[in-house]
């Protein structure tokens, strides 16, 4: 099987390393290596158990971190410790790590811009035209091959993400922001620390997230503060809670995976888990059946119904005064910070999440009732 990936990041390089050790003839074309990109950088524990292990010279490049602090916003703040660890890395690192694993694995990286692609299988640059039996769209957010095939992903369900890059260390920090549907943190990578915030790219202007983020850089961690560094920005898309905006992403001899495919948190914005994971799922199909046809019901089998299910309560989890119900809850309760700690991990997800919550409310009031005596004392 002849199989073109048009992207080389996590998606991309992860299906094309998949495909590779099948016995698939893989060229990934991408002419942007190596690049930085504007986002925070966090791998969840389950998105590193479908990494690849590393050769022991070429070590993952990531930071592993081992706790995490939440803040409200309004005063209210809950320390988490995981279980085991989660890990930031930059993606000018980390996507480079994860192609190097799939050029070893036997995939060709192609270092050109594709511009064109059709249903036929043909894809085409400036410098050549050839045709493949499947052609696999992990080109990011403004996915050339999903615009080709399905159109642009609708502006209701994209997150704008931005923020800038600061010289030094720093825990790992949510800090839910009052007043905007998203949240602010800091990701502490391998050598500098990933400052930024997030909201619905419809809810408010790029401009005014990074005036709040650079407000409170300057009013709570000065020394991670903007001073002139450069700003990035980009859009974060995520499926609908409709299975059709699942459903969609492949046809006859193509396929979405990862951003290209809208494949991120709701919520979070987290994105990297699901670009492995539904590159894993890609591969599994295309090996057993030769084609993409059964590929999108894996996806909503496997982790779709996760998606939906976060879309249709993005709107109740940002409503007015559930996010510091929750940290306040968290900071009184072992059981509710063991729950945000799995989500963290991404051990938790949003199906069932309500019924691990009920069960833990028993433990919630007695924990609750003794902190209040405790402080009382």
């Amino acid at each position: 099987m002849r199989v073109a990936v048009v992207g080389a990041g996590p998606a991309g390089s992860f299906l094309a390393l998949r495909l590779a050790r099948d016995g698939a003839h893989v060229a990934v074309f991408d002419a942007s290596h190596p690049r930085e990109k504007p986002c925070g950088g966090g791998i969840t524990a389950k998105a590193l158990d479908l990494l690849p292990k590393a050769p022991p010279d070429d070590p993952l490049p990531a930071r592993r971190v081992g706790a995490c602090r939440f803040e409200s916003g309004a005063g209210e703040a809950v320390e988490l410790s995981l279980t085991r660890p989660v890990a930031v890395a930059a993606r000018l690192d980390l996507d480079a790590w994860l192609l190097r694993r799939a050029r070893s694995a036997g995939a060709a990286h192609v270092a050109e811009r594709v511009v064109e692609v059709d249903a036929s299988g043909r894809v085409r640059t400036a410098a050549r035209e050839e045709r493949f039996d499947v052609v696999v769209g992990a080109d990011g957010a403004g996915s050339l091959v999903r615009r080709t095939f399905l159109g642009p992903v609708p502006s209701d369900r994209l997150t704008v993400a931005a923020g800038w890059f600061s010289p030094g260390t720093s825990p790992m920090l949510v800090r839910f922001t009052p007043g905007v549907e998203g949240y602010l943190w800091l990701f502490p990578r391998p050598d500098h620390v990933g400052v930024g915030i997030c909201a619905p790219l419809a809810s408010v202007p790029t401009r005014e997230l990074l005036a709040r983020l650079e407000r409170e850089a300057l009013r709570s961690f000065p020394a991670l503060a903007g001073d002139g560094r450069p700003r990035y920005a980009h859009t974060i898309p995520s499926p609908s809670a409709d299975p059709r905006s699942i459903r969609e992403v492949s046809g006859g001899r193509w396929a979405l995976v990862g951003d290209a495919a809208a494949l991120a948190d709701p919520i979070t914005g987290e994105g990297i888990y699901y670009a492995l994971r539904s590159a894993a799922l890609l591969a599994d199909a295309l090996r057993e059946d030769g084609s993409p046809a059964r590929y999108t019901e894996r996806l909503l089998a496997d982790c779709g119904r996760d998606l939906l299910k976060a879309a249709s309560i993005r709107a109740r989890f940002y409503s007015p005064g559930f996010t510091r119900r929750m940290v306040d809850y968290g900071a009184r309760s072992r059981a509710i910070r063991e729950v945000l700690a799995d989500l963290v991990l991404g051990d938790q997800g949003y199906v069932g999440l309500r019924r691990r919550l009920l069960r833990a409310g028993p433990a919630f009031l007695w924990q609750a009732a003794v902190s209040r005596l405790v402080s009382a004392a």
